[in-house]
């Protein structure tokens, strides 16, 4: 693909493209995390149910169940957190208020596909730092979860 001047590919619209398929990649990154999330929530409730319910049925106030809990209780919320809805996350542009502001100013149509290009990565510089966030919440929440099945397992098989 050439990018020349000449009416061939032009680098504003490689960059416009590139940045919005990049950000639509990040915005299916989230909903995976969060569809993720959702398995982990089931799963741990799942567990909650079972191996939990029969360790606080046995010995409920050991260090090793109480633990467990607590740890389970630690996922959840953190699972929760991960799926709640956040404003901060930017991944389209409002079309009348791009046009709006570029038709005022009489801008060249390559100059706002460039601009474009440089809005959408800050959009996803911003997006990143949030989603990054996320996904360490969500290790978290599945290393507790393992946590407590582990405590729990323990528990049940000491009493």
């Amino acid at each position: 693909m050439a990018l020349d001047a000449s009416g061939g590919e032009h680098l504003e619209q490689l960059a416009y493209d590139l940045a919005l398929r990049t950000l639509g990649q990040q915005e299916r990154l989230l909903e995976e995390l969060r569809a993720r999330t959702g398995v982990l929530l089931t799963a741990t409730a799942i567990v909650v149910s079972f191996l939990g319910g029969r360790a606080l049925a046995t010995n409920g106030d050991s260090w090793l169940t109480l633990t467990g809990t607590a740890a389970a209780i630690a996922s959840i919320v953190l699972g929760v957190y991960v799926l709640l809805p956040k404003s901060r996350f930017t991944f389209a542009l409002h079309g009348a208020a791009v046009y709006e502001h570029f038709q005022a100013e009489g801008t060249p149509l390559r100059d706002v596909q460039r601009t474009l290009s440089y809005w959408m990565k800050s959009a996803w510089d911003d997006n990143q730092i949030a989603i990054d966030r996320l996904i360490v919440f969500f290790r978290v929440a599945c290393a507790l979860l393992v946590l407590a099945i582990g405590l729990w397992s323990l528990e049940l098989a000491l009493d």
